[in-house]
């Protein structure tokens, strides 16, 4: 049996189905490809479904089956890469935060950043002061429901907005204060504004990496437009400038930066006299190229940081993407490493192909988080010709909504499961009549509720327009306090799709009648169990043992030593007993000579076994 086997055509043709979904979590769409089809093509793809043309700031992401995060390569195929997913499911998510925002030619684009931002601002990666965040919070509120009116936002409307980590009632009553004096500004405004402010933050456009130090301290560590900086608290400890990374490397779980001195020093030495000028420049050639190691949480991680910092790096300082370089770091004896190429334009070309973009600003629908929420009509709101609805076509209205549970995004245990009124509640809701399911889920839910008194439930919170279970405790303290930067990695976006999917009515149903003929259910409920219906004994699936990667690498040692002794002997053969006259192997036998007795040992010896298989 051949070992390589060729592929068939059939396989060839195999079409494959994966989800993607948009920064909103309103939509998702479907899309297919083939075994051949590059990452490029079906980001394109993505990328007309959204009418953008600025998209070289964007990219897909998607979750291996380690819970560890990649960005789609859009040089290799969808298939290699998302081979052994259960659900392939890819995130449209900004992969370059641009130094200026306001760079960007259409508005559509910017507001794409918005919601990343927006994304960002909730989930604590983009950490700023008390009072930036309030700021920021009121220009998301602005541009969703527009200009405060006390008929339609009643007291505590604010707190059915989710925008900050730590969201207060203090807070949220110093967002409405704010929010009030934004009357009369558009969504194009608030949008703007927001992005001005976000940009110049320290945490703007990072992706935070938990790392631990030297001392085995843990921390952050970010990759932006200006490069690579630590996180320590609430304070932005250290930052490697590009210019100033010499080299950036990865070996198994460390993250390892090569760089030289700060440009502080450079331009101070300019503005002393020489002799303290070579000085200094004696000092900084001695700390030229220091080294700094972080220590990541798993091998994988420490790879995926090599390469966004790599792929960061070469975006923001390359004046042309056809000078950059092919890079390879993390090989050892054993393992050949990783290689990084890079694809598509970097900033500069980037903002030359913004200047060149000559159609209209293409029309496009915000969307809300909260769709039911009294929205106020914007005195101007005519002049902005943005708000109109063009990505609502056919193909997105076929698409379900997806809906995420706001306990799920707020990073609480994914132990706790909502009742059946809550899942109903979040569902999508069903226009089609089904009065039997509805008389058979009555009719469970009176047998279930009959002998069952318990004290009614605390009203239940509103997060983004869903009921949560529960609201996470905040203590009541002062709100002027600089929160330590602490972002959700864990499930941050819902590109992290790790959670089991909500039931539909049916398996709802399914999943009632097994509760009621489960015995120890009848026995909490003083019910007794039918005789018609038996329990089904579920067979328990058996654990496989795990496969660990000790036995590869003896196998890879053993491999090595049998490769090493087979070209010693071709050597030793080649020295010793060739008649080959060439100036190295002459060399190389007068070095060797020592091994003269060996060789004349090896000789007695065959000549020893050749005489006794002739006798």
């Amino acid at each position: 049996m051949s070992v390589f086997r060729k592929r068939s055509k059939s396989d060839a043709q195999t079409e494959y189905t994966c989800n993607i979904r948009f920064l909103d979590d309103t939509e998702t769409i479907q899309l297919t490809f083939k075994k051949d089809t590059l990452g490029q093509w079906l980001f394109d793809r993505v990328c007309e479904k959204l009418n953008l043309v600025e998209k070289d700031y964007f990219g897909l992401r998607y979750v291996d089956t380690e819970n560890q995060r990649h960005w789609l390569d859009p040089l290799k195929s969808v298939y290699r890469q998302l081979k052994g997913l259960n659900k392939m499911v890819l995130c449209f998510r900004v992969k370059f935060y641009p130094e200026d925002p306001m760079k960007l030619h259409e508005e559509i684009t910017r507001y794409y950043l918005f919601l990343q931002l927006r994304r960002d601002l909730h989930h604590g990666r983009l950490l700023c002061p008390h009072d930036e965040s309030i700021q920021l919070a009121a220009y998301i509120i602005q541009s969703e429901v527009g200009d405060y009116d006390p008929q339609d936002h009643l007291p505590g409307y604010v707190s059915e907005f989710k925008m900050l980590p730590k969201q207060t009632p203090k807070h949220e009553e110093k967002i409405m204060e704010a929010h009030k004096a934004l009357a009369g500004e558009v969504p194009a405004d608030c949008e703007a504004n927001f992005l001005r402010k976000a940009a110049s933050m320290d945490t703007y456009g990072v992706d935070p990496h938990q790392v631990k130090d030297q001392r085995g301290d843990p921390l952050y560590l970010g990759v932006t437009h200006l490069g690579i900086m630590t996180f320590r608290g609430s304070r932005r400890t250290q930052l490697f400038k590009w210019n100033q990374i010499r080299r950036i490397a990865y070996e198994g779980k460390m993250f390892i930066i090569i760089y030289s001195g700060s440009e502080e020093e450079d331009a101070g030495s300019s503005k002393k006299d020489l002799n303290i000028a070579a000085v200094t420049l004696c000092f900084r050639d001695v700390k030229k190229h220091q080294t700094v190691g972080y220590k990541c949480l798993t091998a994988p991680a420490a790879k995926y940081l090599w390469r966004c910092a790599v792929e960061q790096q070469l975006f923001f300082t390359l004046s042309s993407s056809a000078t950059a370089p092919k890079i390879r770091s993390g090989g050892s004896l054993f393992s050949r490493g990783s290689k990084f190429r890079f694809s598509g334009r970097c900033q500069n070309e980037a903002y030359e192909a913004s200047e060149n973009i000559h159609r209209s600003e293409p029309p496009f629908a915000r969307t809300s988080s909260l769709p039911n929420f009294g929205k106020r009509n914007h005195g101007n709101e005519k002049n902005n010709t943005l708000i109109r609805d063009s990505r609502t076509t056919e193909s997105f209205r076929e698409e379900a909504a997806i809906d995420v549970p706001s306990s799920i995004v707020l990073g609480e245990s994914p132990a706790i499961t909502p009742t059946k009124e809550e899942v109903i509640e979040a569902g999508p809701q069903v226009k089609a009549p089904l009065a039997s399911v509805e008389a058979f889920e009555e009719k469970i839910q009176k047998t279930v509720s009959a002998p069952v008194t318990a004290a009614q439930p605390p009203p239940a919170y509103k997060e983004n327009g869903q009921v949560v279970k529960e609201r996470p405790a905040v203590l009541e303290t002062s709100i002027d306090e600089t929160l330590p930067y602490e972002p959700n990695n864990t499930l941050e976006d819902s590109d992290e799709d790790r959670l089991v999917d909500k039931p539909n009515l049916d398996e709802q149903i399914k999943q009632l009648e097994e509760e009621i003929i489960n015995p120890s259910f009848q026995k909490d409920l003083n019910l007794s169990p039918p005789e018609a219906v038996q329990p089904v004994a579920k067979e328990t699936p058996k654990k496989e043992p795990v496969k660990t990667s000790s036995g590869v690498c003896v196998k890879a040692v053993m491999i090595s030593v049998v490769i090493m002794l087979l070209l010693s002997m071709a050597l030793f053969y080649v020295v010793f007993f060739s008649p080959i006259k060439h100036p190295i192997i002459s060399k190389m036998r007068h070095s060797l000579a020592f091994l003269e007795p060996v060789k004349d040992l090896l000789i007695h010896k065959t000549n020893q076994v050749v005489g006794y298989f002739k006798k």
